[in-house]
């Protein structure tokens, strides 16, 4: 265990390089914006039926996903690496970025307008209220927030990967072979990723039973937007049946819960969030990254 929690810490110093941790915010935000623009941003801006305002946060799954996990990353390797003056840098140029963000969503409503800018209107307000609300948090970093963006990484990363291996198995059951293509190759391997960016977040911090609650209540009224009230993504319903993917979805959320539950009563020596670390942890030399 000694030897795993030393190549965690290595991993973290890694993603610390300005570098390396500057491209996955990137990806993030890139993820973000093509999600939006190709599917969610439109679905939710239809002219004809355009989802509720109150609806935005629980649509757009994945790509909102990796947008906070990009944001969750920023602050808790500002936390463990970066100067206090860095830190107030970092959530003042997030909460600039937001403000002008917030500015932008509102000038949708404006009179006149463009359709096409009127359409970006949800795209750009889940993207401000995401900046906000980790711009406010930031020098906080609570625990419940933390747990929530991990918790959403992970499920929507194996919801992906299961929703392509259920394609790929009935269409080779249904069409002699499954279709490979390349679309369903990126998102699976890019939804790995995503699974792989939440369990990686959870090394920086412990879930609390108040977090395993939070992440639980945020994630159960998800679904139920999602298989309920009917915003669930757009699917192949000839190859991925609708029930499977619903009754995926809410066992994950109970397991997950489950799993936090577990991490909030074990004894494994983590990082706490007020930017200390373990005795352990302090042994290890960090970069200097400022």
């Amino acid at each position: 265990m000694r030897w795993l929690w030393g190549r965690v810490q290595w991993l973290q110093m890694m993603v610390a390089l300005p570098p390396l941790l500057t491209l996955t915010l990137v990806i993030c935000v890139f993820a973000y914006f093509a999600g939006l623009l190709f599917w969610y941003g439109i679905v939710m801006a239809n002219i004809v039926t355009p989802a509720p305002i109150w609806s935005w946060p629980f649509i757009p799954d994945c790509p909102l996903a990796g947008l906070l996990g990009g944001l969750g990353l920023l602050m808790v390797t500002a936390h463990k690496f970066w100067s206090k003056q860095a830190q107030a840098t970092t959530q003042r140029s997030v909460l600039i970025v937001g403000a002008i963000s917030v500015v932008l969503w509102l000038s949708t409503y404006l009179p006149g307008v463009p359709i096409v800018w009127q359409q970006l209107g949800p795209t750009i307000g889940v993207w401000s209220w995401a900046l906000v609300l980790c711009g406010a948090l930031f020098h906080k970093m609570p625990a419940w927030l933390l747990g929530v963006i991990a918790f959403g990484e992970i499920k929507y990363g194996i919801w992906t990967v299961t929703a392509w291996l259920v394609y790929w198995r009935n269409t080779a059951i249904m069409d002699g072979a499954p279709d490979f293509n390349f679309i369903s190759i990126l998102m699976t391997v890019s939804h790995l990723a995503l699974l792989g960016m939440g369990i990686f977040l959870l090394t920086y911090f412990k879930p609390t039973r108040t977090t395993a609650l939070v992440s639980f209540l945020w994630y159960a009224l998800s679904d139920f937007m999602d298989y309920g009230l009917g915003f669930y993504p757009s699917l192949p319903l000839k190859y991925i049946p609708l029930p499977i993917m619903q009754w995926h979805t809410i066992a994950v959320t109970f397991l997950l819960t489950g799993i936090y539950l577990w991490l909030s009563s074990s004894l494994r020596t983590t990082p706490t969030l007020d930017g200390e670390v373990s005795r352990r942890v302090e042994q290890i030399p960090h970069p200097s990254v400022r």
